[in-house]
C-alpha cells in the first residue's frame, strides 16, 4: 500500500522539511553541485549493475527468519526486488530536488508501517557500500582519484537519505509516543473514578477531571505542587498515604467526607497503590464516588427502621398472610380492631375473621390476586370481632414475595364502623327532612317513581296530592318561627296518622307536604282522602297560649290521567292546590288542563313585573285621609298602581302578591317610597298646603334591610319634610321579631317620621302588646268596616278598638269606608279619620292638587 501524497506532505511539514531545512542538511555533509555531477557519472557505470545490488540486497535480508516472515512470499519479494532496484537506481541519479526528498520520505514511512527496524535499514546501506566500493574501483579503472572524489560523493548521499529515512522513523516514533500519551490521558480523564497522583512528600504531581471536580479544584493544574491535605484534609486518608509511602503495602477502602460543598455532604472511597517512577516512589489515589451507594444505604436502614416502627404505631391494621390465608405477622392495631391478642391472631386464618356474606367475594379476588390478574384490590367488606359482632373496615391487598420468593399477602385494614354509622345517618338525612322527619323530596321522588312502575304493572292509580298550609305565614309573623316549627311538626305528624303504611306523605320545604297514594281504584279514593286530611288539620292547636285552627289547600293529580312522570304529577298536583288556594283555601281540588294555562300566565306575569322597574311603568295614585269631624283632606295614602306599556292597568291583587313572593316588593317599595316624597315636596313647591303622605312597607323591605338608614337618606335626596311622612306597618310584621322592630320603629321616630299601624285586627297582636312600639295612628282593616252597619260584632269590634286606641293617645283611621251609613256610625263613635270610596277613589297627583286647591278656594 503505498503512503498517500498528502499525508507524505504532511510528514515532511511535521519533521521541517522544508527547503531551507535541506539545504542546511546537505550544507552540513558538504554536498555540492560537483558532488551531483560525481554521482551522474557513477549512475552511468552502474546502471548496468542495479539488479546486482537488489540481489545481493535480497540475499543478505533473507539469510534472517525475521526478515523472511517479514517480506513473505516469493512475488512479494519479487515486487520489491524491483522497487528496491529503482531506488538504488534513484541514489545515483543526480537529482536531489523536492520530488527525491518526498520519495525517500515515502520509502521511508513504508518501512516503518511494515515493521523494518532501523537496524536493517542500516544494515542494507552497509551492504550497499560493500558491494558498490569494489564495482565503483573497478568500473573507474582503479583510477585513485577518480575513485576517492566518487566514493566521498556516494557516502554523502547516503547519509543523507539514512538522516531521512531515521528522521522519519523518529518522527513515527514520537507520533506513537504522544499518540499513546494523548489516549492514556483522555483515559485517565474519561474514567468514572477519580485519580490523584502523590508524590513522596505528599505532594500532588497531577489529578484528572474527575478528581477535580469531587475535590472541588477550579482545574487539574491548579492543584498541582500543592500538598494533598490542602484538598482533602482527611485525618484517616493522610495517615494511610503515609503508611503506603513507607511499607508499600495498598490501602483500600479509605472513606474520605466532603463538607461544606454546595450540593452538599459527599462520601469518596480511596484505594491507594505505591508505584515507582524516576527511582523514587509515587501514590497513586484512586477515588470513587460512592455518596449515593452509602446515602441509599443510610435510606435503607431508615426506611427498614420507619416500616418496623410504622408497622408496630401505624393507626390502621396491617397483616401479612401466608399464601393458605394463615396471619404471619400483625400490628397492634389490628389485634385492636378485632379484640383479639396478637399471639391470638397469629393462630387464625383470614377466613375465620371474614364475615360470612363476604367471604365468597374475597375468596374470589384472592383467587385472581395468586393468579396474577390482578395487581392488589381495595374493597370494604365486614370481619368478625372477637365476640362474634361484625365489624366494617376497608381492606387493602397486595401481593408480595419473601427473600425465598415465595407469595406472601400484605393488607392494610382500616377501622370504617363509624363512617358506616355516619354514612347511614347522612342517608337518613339526605332523604329526611330534619325538621319532621319525613321523607324529603329526593326520597319523594324514589318513592313516587315506585309507585308508579308498580301501578303501570297492576293496572292501578296513583293519587299525588301537594299541601300547602293556609295562612302559615301569619303563625310566623306573630307567634315566631319557634311556633311556626312547631306548628309543621304537628301537621307532620297528622298527615302520617291519617294515611296507609303503603302511602308516602314528604315535607316539600316550608309549609308544604306531598302525599303519594298508591295502588287506588279512582278520583273517588283520592277524593276521601283528601277530606280525611283536612278534616283531621282542621283539630285546635295551641301555641304560645293561643289556639289556632290549622287548614291546608289539597291539589290533586292522577296517575296515567294527568301524567305519566313524577315531574308531571307533582307540577299538575301544584297547579291544583293554587286552584283550592284561590277558593279561599281549607279545599281540595283536582287538577284539570287549564290549570297548566294558569302557571304558565303565573311565570309571564313575575317576568313581566321584573321588567317594570326598568321600563318605568309603576305609577302612584293617591286616596285622600279625611277628617270625619271637619270633612277636610288632611293627607293621602300613596298607592302602587302598574300600566304595563300598551296593555290595560294591572289590578294591585294581581301583581302585588307576586312581588312578595318574588322578593321584587323590596326595590319597588323603595321606588313607592322616593316617588310619595319628592310628590310631597312637589306639592309645597306648587303652593299648596303641607298634606302628609302616608306609604305603606311591606315585611320584606321592614325586616330585610335597614329601612331607618334608607329613610334617611331618602329624606336628604328629595328634601322631604319627616313630618309630615307617615309609614304604615302591619301588626302580624311587628309580632314577627317585636324588639327589632321596637328599636328601628324608635330610630325612625327620633327623625320625626310619624308610624301607623295597618289592618289591625287582622293578626294575633291585641293593643296591649303595642305599647312597646312609638304608634301615632291604628288603622282598622276594612273587613270590619264593610259589614259594620249589619254584623253587631263587627262594629263592637270597631267600637272597643276606637274607645282603647283613643286611651292610648293613638289617632284611628278606618278603611274603606264607602256608605254614609258607615261614615255615620264612625262620626258617632268618635273615629278621628277615615279613607274609602265614600270620598273619593285613588287618584292622579294632579287630582290631589285639584281637590286641594278647591279645599283652599273654598
Amino acid at each position: 500500500m503505498r503512503e498517500s501524497g498528502e499525508l507524505i506532505d504532511a510528514l515532511a511539514r511535521e519533521i521541517g522539511l522544508d527547503e531551507e531545512e535541506i539545504a542546511a542538511r546537505k550544507g552540513f555533509l558538504q554536498f555540492g553541485g560537483r558532488d551531483a555531477a560525481v554521482l551522474r557519472e557513477v549512475h552511468a557505470l552502474l546502471e548496468q549493475e542495479r539488479n546486482t545490488f537488489s540481489d545481493s540486497f535480497y540475499e543478505h535480508l533473507l539469510a534472517f527468519p525475521r526478515m523472511r516472515e517479514l517480506l513473505g512470499d516469493a512475488d512479494t519479494t519479487a515486487r520489491l526486488r524491483r522497487a528496491q532496484a529503482a531506488y538504488f537506481s534513484s541514489l545515483t541519479s543526480g537529482d536531489y530536488g523536492p520530488a527525491y526528498i518526498h520519495e525517500r520520505l515515502r520509502v521511508g514511512a513504508a518501512h516503518q508501517r511494515i515493521g523494518l527496524d532501523p537496524k536493517w535499514y542500516i544494515g542494507a546501506y552497509r551492504k550497499y557500500l560493500s558491494e558498490l566500493s569494489s564495482m565503483l574501483w573497478q568500473k573507474l579503472h582503479y583510477d585513485p582519484a577518480r575513485f576517492i572524489e566518487a566514493w566521498d560523493a556516494v557516502l554523502k548521499v547516503v547519509c543523507f537519505d539514512m538522516g531521512l529515512a531515521l528522521d522519519t522513523y523518529a518522527h513515527a516514533d514520537q507520533r506513537n509516543v504522544r499518540q499513546n500519551r494523548d489516549y492514556l490521558e483522555q483515559v485517565i480523564d474519561g474514567m468514572p473514578a477519580g485519580l490523584v497522583v502523590v508524590d513522596a512528600d505528599s505532594k500532588v504531581r497531577s489529578m484528572n477531571r474527575t478528581m477535580a471536580d469531587l475535590i472541588g479544584a477550579p482545574e487539574e493544574a491548579a492543584a498541582a505542587g500543592r500538598p494533598l491535605e490542602e484538598w482533602l484534609p482527611d485525618a484517616e486518608l493522610a495517615a494511610r498515604v503515609d503508611e503506603a509511602l513507607r511499607t508499600g503495602a495498598p490501602q483500600d477502602n479509605v472513606l474520605v467526607t466532603l463538607d461544606g460543598r454546595a450540593d452538599g455532604v459527599r462520601y469518596v472511597e480511596f484505594n491507594i497503590r505505591r508505584t515507582q517512577q524516576a527511582g523514587g516512589h509515587m501514590l497513586l489515589l484512586i477515588g470513587q464516588d460512592i455518596t449515593f451507594r452509602r446515602k441509599a444505604r443510610l435510606r435503607l436502614q431508615e426506611s427498614e427502621e420507619f416500616f418496623r416502627l410504622t408497622f408496630s404505631q401505624a393507626a390502621v391494621g396491617i397483616v401479612l398472610l401466608g399464601p393458605d390465608g394463615r396471619l404471619l405477622r400483625v400490628n397492634r392495631k389490628m389485634a385492636q380492631i378485632l379484640g383479639y391478642s396478637e399471639v391470638e391472631l397469629l393462630q387464625r386464618f383470614f377466613q375465620q375473621l371474614t364475615y360470612e356474606d363476604d367471604l365468597p367475594d374475597e375468596l374470589a379476588l384472592v383467587k385472581r390476586l395468586r393468579a396474577g390478574e390482578i395487581g392488589d384490590y381495595q374493597r370494604e367488606r365486614r370481619l368478625l370481632r372477637r365476640d362474634g359482632t361484625p365489624i366494617w373496615v376497608n381492606i387493602s391487598v397486595s401481593m408480595m414475595r419473601d427473600a425465598n420468593g415465595n407469595q406472601r399477602f400484605i393488607s392494610v385494614v382500616e377501622d370504617i364502623s363509624r363512617r358506616k354509622s355516619a354514612e347511614e345517618a347522612l342517608l337518613r338525612m339526605a332523604n329526611h327532612d330534619a325538621l319532621t322527619g319525613l321523607p324529603n323530596r329526593v326520597l319523594l321522588q324514589d318513592r313516587l317513581a315506585q309507585a308508579i312502575v308498580h301501578a303501570h304493572r297492576a293496572g292501578t292509580q296513583v293519587a299525588v296530592m301537594f299541601i300547602d298550609l293556609d295562612r302559615f305565614k301569619h303563625v310566623n309573623d306573630s307567634l315566631g318561627h319557634d311556633a311556626g316549627d312547631k306548628m309543621i311538626v304537628e301537621i307532620a305528624r297528622r298527615l302520617a296518622s291519617s294515611l296507609r303504611e303503603s302511602d308516602t306523605v314528604a315535607r316539600q320545604g316550608g309549609d308544604e307536604f306531598v302525599v303519594v297514594l298508591p295502588e287506588l281504584a279512582g278520583e273517588g279514593d283520592a277524593a276521601k282522602v283528601a277530606q280525611k286530611l283536612l278534616d283531621n288539620l282542621f283539630q285546635p292547636l295551641l301555641l304560645c297560649s293561643q289556639e289556632v285552627f290549622p287548614t291546608g289547600s289539597i291539589g290533586i293529580s292522577m296517575y296515567p290521567r294527568d301524567g305519566l312522570d313524577a315531574a308531571t304529577l307533582l307540577k299538575c298536583a301544584d297547579s291544583a292546590m293554587y286552584q283550592s288556594k284561590g277558593t279561599g283555601g281549607n279545599h281540595y281540588s283536582f287538577y284539570v288542563a287549564d290549570m297548566g294555562a294558569q302557571s304558565v300566565e303565573h311565570l309571564r306575569m313575575e317576568g313581566a313585573l321584573q321588567r317594570a322597574l326598568q321600563r318605568q311603568e309603576f305609577l302612584l295614585h293617591y286616596q285622600p285621609v279625611v277628617d270625619i269631624a271637619t270633612g277636610n283632606v288632611s293627607g293621602v295614602e300613596a298607592l302602587l298602581r302598574w300600566k304595563p306599556h300598551g296593555r290595560p292597568m294591572v289590578a294591585p291583587s294581581d301583581f302585588i302578591p307576586l312581588a312578595e313572593e318574588t322578593g321584587l316588593i323590596v326595590p319597588i317599595g323603595e321606588w313607592v317610597l322616593e316617588t310619595a316624597m319628592a310628590q310631597q315636596v312637589a306639592w309645597l313647591r306648587r303652593g299648596l298646603p303641607p298634606v302628609r303622605v302616608s306609604v305603606n312597607l311591606s315585611a320584606r323591605q321592614f325586616l330585610g334591610q335597614d329601612v331607618a338608614q334608607r329613610v334617611a337618606a331618602l329624606l336628604a335626596k328629595t328634601g322631604c319634610d319627616p313630618r309630615w311622612l307617615t309609614l304604615e306597618i302591619t301588626e302580624s310584621v311587628l309580632m314577627q321579631n317585636p324588639a327589632a322592630a321596637a328599636e328601628t320603629m324608635a330610630r325612625l321616630a327620633n327623625m320625626g317620621v310619624q308610624l301607623a299601624i295597618d289592618d289591625f285586627g287582622t293578626g294575633y297582636s291585641s293593643l296591649a302588646s303595642l305599647k312597646r312600639f312609638p304608634i301615632h295612628s291604628l288603622k282598622i282593616d276594612r273587613s270590619f268596616v264593610s259589614d259594620l252597619t249589619q254584623d253587631a260584632d263587627d262594629a263592637a269590634i270597631v267600637n272597643a278598638v276606637i274607645a282603647l286606641a283613643h286611651s292610648m293617645k293613638l289617632n284611628v283611621i278606618a278603611e274603606g269606608v264607602e256608605t254614609s251609613e258607615q261614615l255615620a256610625f264612625l262620626h258617632e263613635h268618635g273615629c278621628d279619620q277615615m279613607q274609602g270610596y265614600c270620598f273619593s277613589r285613588p287618584v292622579e297627583p294632579q287630582g290631589i292638587e285639584a281637590l286641594l286647591r278647591a279645599a283652599e278656594a273654598a
